[in-house]
């Protein structure tokens, strides 16, 4: 008797360890990370805030099932809060507005907003796959606040849209800059002058005939010379 109750017991403990890993399973999958069925967004943008300069923008959209999935197309300029600049592009019309003038991308027209200025030839999309990309190469009209930050994104067909918050990125290979020029120059001259100083103090001069020892010995060759007199 006290046998079977024992192997009942076991078999209980068992079954309910094995309840207790399905729903441990079961809860594992459940939060696990489906994967992304929208779109996704990434980009930078280079340049100066200037007047008269240029800023590139770079918008990098993906879309599962195709870049034709993809509808929309944006960037916005942002300072404290405040957005300065939109730029906006409707693939399916290849439009492209800044502020409230709108062109058709690929022609000579131009727009232009507070503060950037581009036209439809500044333009380039090129797409394949699930990836469209978007480039514009607009002129500052009016400087940008140094803070100022983008938000790029694309939006679907459905009006799912993704995001980022890009800063001004430095350019690949822009060189050594004035500032890093002069900083170098005034350590060659530092280290320069250092080296020079130690070498100075290490190497003496050969010391000079006295000329109290000069006399001296003129002195004992006259008195020598008259003494040899006959």
């Amino acid at each position: 008797m006290i046998r079977r109750r024992a192997f009942r017991a076991h078999l209980f403990v068992a079954a309910l360890a094995t309840m207790i890993l399905a729903t441990v399973s079961a809860s594992a999958q459940s939060v696990s990370p489906s994967p992304k069925s929208g779109p996704s967004v990434d980009g930078q943008v280079t340049g100066a805030f200037a007047a008269d300069s240029t800023l590139t923008i770079d918008i990098d959209g993906a879309m599962p099932g195709g870049w034709e999935g993809l509808h929309l197309v944006e960037a916005s300029v942002r300072s404290r809060g405040e957005e300065l600049e939109h730029l906006r592009y409707v693939i399916e019309d290849n439009k492209l507005t800044i502020g409230d003038q709108g062109i058709v991308v690929g022609t000579g027209n131009v727009a232009t907003g507070t503060h950037l200025r581009a036209g439809g030839a500044d333009v380039v999309v090129t797409f394949g796959g699930g990836n469209l990309s978007f480039e514009v190469a607009a002129d500052v009209v009016e400087a940008i606040p140094e803070d100022a930050r983008f938000v790029l994104s694309v939006t679907d067909d459905f009006g799912t849209a993704d995001e980022v918050s890009r800063g001004l990125a430095e350019p690949e290979g822009q060189g050594i800059t004035w500032q890093t020029v002069v900083a170098l120059i005034a350590a060659a001259l530092f280290v320069g002058g250092f080296i020079g100083n130690l070498f100075a103090s290490r190497v003496r001069s050969p010391r000079q005939p006295s000329i109290y020892a000069t006399v001296q010995r003129r002195l004992e060759q006259e008195r020598t010379s008259g003494t040899s007199r006959p």
